[in-house]
């Protein structure tokens, strides 16, 4: 069970996320907290394993808790949840220890995805933010040794990346759906989003990314 902490001034969010994740069976809000002095207490007792961390609070900017947190719950990961598309945001959220920075227009799927990739120990970056991140002069992906290709792989579930290996190795939506016993309506659903996370429209642009992707996987 992966448990969450909630920091956000907006109840009614608030709310709406926790029925949305409480109904998930791997995952079970433990806390929410509306500013920062609650905050630093709320993260200190329940020791969850994520919090989920807004960046405008009415006491204080989120991002210098992170540092705070980690003191007082050294093992929690933190996921910035914010209406900020800036690449800047994004760095100093890295630089102090987030594992994950997620914007609030991508809401239920890209968000439990994010919180079971972070949960995972892995970095999670939602892909509305990679261009901008991968251009920038101190690129942690660029000096992590990812290409961008990989990046946007990986920001791929598993599911994800079947389907579109799937659609480009010529199979339709039904055998693949046939294939791995879903519905093919939930095989459109995968392959828009995996197009859309990748930044791609065509199937042609896709078989050429799987064709560089699958060289890269082979060395």
């Amino acid at each position: 069970m992966i448990t969450i902490c909630m920091v956000d001034d907006h109840y009614i969010l608030l709310t709406a996320l926790k029925v949305l994740l409480d109904g998930q069976d791997d995952i079970k809000v433990v806390g929410m907290a509306p500013d920062a002095l609650s905050a630093v207490q709320l993260i200190k007792s329940k020791n969850p394993d994520i919090v989920l961390l807004d960046i405008s609070l009415p006491d204080a900017n989120g991002l210098d808790l992170i540092i705070k947190f980690k003191k007082v719950s050294p093992e929690s990961r933190i996921l910035v949840l914010t209406m900020y598309e800036d690449k800047q945001y994004l760095k100093k959220a890295l630089d102090l220890g987030a594992s994950g920075f997620l914007v609030k227009k991508a809401m239920d799927y890209d968000l439990i995805y994010a919180i079971r990739t972070v949960a995972r120990g892995e970095i999670y970056i939602h892909p509305s933010m990679v261009e901008g991140f991968i251009s920038g002069p101190q690129s942690k992906i660029r000096d992590g040794k990812l290409s961008k290709g990989e990046f946007l792989w990986n920001s791929l579930s598993p599911r994800e990346q079947e389907v579109m290996i799937g659609i480009a190795h010529g199979f339709t939506n039904k055998e693949i759906a046939e294939k791995h016993l879903l519905s093919e309506k939930t095989i459109t659903t995968y392959r828009s989003r995996g197009m859309e996370k990748l930044g791609l429209e065509k199937k042609s642009e896709l078989v050429d990314f799987i064709v560089e992707k699958l060289k890269i996987l082979k060395q």
